[in-house]
């Protein structure tokens, strides 16, 4: 028997209602949301089905993760030329500076809210801010490009397509982790105060899209499925991994009853787990595939700070 999980995270053809996530003032922002991109599975997770049954058996408690897979951002652009803002980017409040140049990279995303776009924003923080009021609490941040702008839904499996060679005319500032001195790796969700205002450059910023590497910087989380007992069984959910910490997906769990019928399959996304057996709150399990590699869908995780413990063989 096969159990599938309705799948939220991945937003293909998502509608995202305008009464709700519009900003046309900075007391509510637009959100831009990182494309990130499940990789390879690890071999050594998948069952050999030739092997004896017993040496490809796992168990898990409560709690635990028993499959989990990197994911990476979909692309990283490098600009290929300087450009400079044919305007003053200040504001009023605020003296405003960015240093847009060559070598410069950046990660594809999804700006939502007022107007949705498929945008380029940058892994540093080329851009610099000094309060009038208070010149001693100067701030750096994040911009993005507009690469591409989206009417009505958001079609994921379209617009992560093509970003071989991209150019660009018009950003904007966007703000990360506001106190944190790093800037945040390309998982997590930015916000655009003023949605409203948008600058132009001297000449359009090219983009070249170079071969990603996996770094400690970037803090390249994972895609995973969770045990959790429950009274009646239990239930297995997915979660985003930030480092060690689960972050709930919207999608159903699978439920298992401590009383049905062993070996049950149950599919997520491409990965399918044989469920052998579930007895005072321990899984005996075998993975069969893994999640499916390449596929794009939006990102927002925390930093890690809670370990999660992982399945044992």
């Amino acid at each position: 028997m096969t159990y599938p999980i309705s799948n939220a995270f991945h937003f293909i053809g998502l509608c995202l209602a305008g009464a709700v996530l519009s900003a046309c003032v900075s007391l509510t922002p637009d959100q831009v949301y990182p494309l990130g991109a499940t990789q390879s599975v690890d071999p050594s997770l998948i069952a050999d089905l030739d092997a004896p049954l017993e040496s490809t058996i796992r168990t898990a408690k409560s709690g635990e993760v028993i499959l989990r897979q990197l994911v990476q951002s979909v692309a990283v652009m490098v600009l290929e030329n300087t450009v400079t803002p044919t305007g003053d980017v200040s504001l009023a409040v605020q003296a405003r500076s960015v240093e847009l140049t060559e070598g410069l990279t950046f990660y594809p995303a999804v700006s939502v809210g007022k107007e949705n776009a498929l945008v380029a924003c940058s892994f540093d923080r080329p851009a610099e801010w000094t309060p009038r009021l208070n010149p001693g609490a100067k701030g750096s941040g994040k911009v993005c490009f507009v690469l591409e702008k989206i009417a009505g839904k958001i079609d994921l499996s379209k617009v992560a397509q093509d970003l071989g060679a991209r150019s660009s005319s018009v950003f904007f500032f966007v703000s990360d982790n506001i106190g944190v001195s790093a800037a945040s790796g390309p998982y997590q969700k930015l916000f655009r105060w003023d949605p409203q205002l948008t600058y132009e450059v001297s000449e359009p910023a090219r983009f070249r899209a170079i071969e990603s590497t996996v770094s400690e910087k970037s803090g390249m989380p994972n895609i995973a499925l969770r045990f959790l007992s429950t009274e009646d069984g239990a239930q297995i959910k997915p979660v985003y991994l930030s480092g060690d910490q689960p972050v709930p997906i919207q999608a159903d769990p699978v439920v298992i009853k401590a009383d049905q019928a062993f070996p049950t399959r149950i599919k997520y996304d491409g990965a399918e787990i044989e469920i052998l057996a579930l007895k005072e709150g321990v899984l005996a399990y075998r993975i069969l595939s893994g999640f499916a590699t390449g596929a794009a869908f939006v990102m927002d995780l925390p930093e890690s700070t809670i370990p999660v413990p992982a399945a044992s063989r």
